[in-house]
């Protein structure tokens, strides 16, 4: 847990991590602007979770192989980025439902793209 944080949102956020993801192991807390974040392993998936101000659990993410990708993104991912390199895929749960981001690399550029589970492309901007 963070050492300057024991007691308040970072006690409750602890309290509410250890009941959502019993058995979680290598588990880091950290601060991420407004929230406090937690990087851990769960049955063999490494996620990220993110609690706000009060302890309550804001969303999380974890890593997943394009083979776990629904066939829809992968279908989409195929057409928009079909000569890219796909890595650092993520699938993102939190109060507005669950999205995959992944990040594409192409001809020396890096881009972010976010989808749905539908397939749908909701968002691509380019990282630096």
């Amino acid at each position: 847990m963070l050492a300057t944080d024991e007691t308040g949102a970072g006690k409750k956020a602890k309290e509410s991590f250890e009941k959502e993801f019993v058995g979680a192991r290598f588990v880091e807390w950290s601060r991420e602007e407004d929230y406090l974040k937690v990087v851990f392993v769960f049955r063999e998936h490494r996620l990220q979770a993110y609690y706000n101000s009060e302890g309550v659990l804001e969303g999380f993410a974890r890593a997943v192989l394009f083979k776990e990708l629904p066939l829809a993104v992968k279908l989409s991912l195929g057409k928009r980025c079909a000569s890219a390199d796909l890595n650092n895929i993520l699938e993102i749960t939190n109060t507005e439902g669950t999205s995959y981001r992944v990040t594409a690399e192409m001809e020396n550029k890096r881009y972010r793209v976010k989808a749905n589970p539908n397939g749908t492309i909701l968002k691509t901007h380019s990282i630096k």
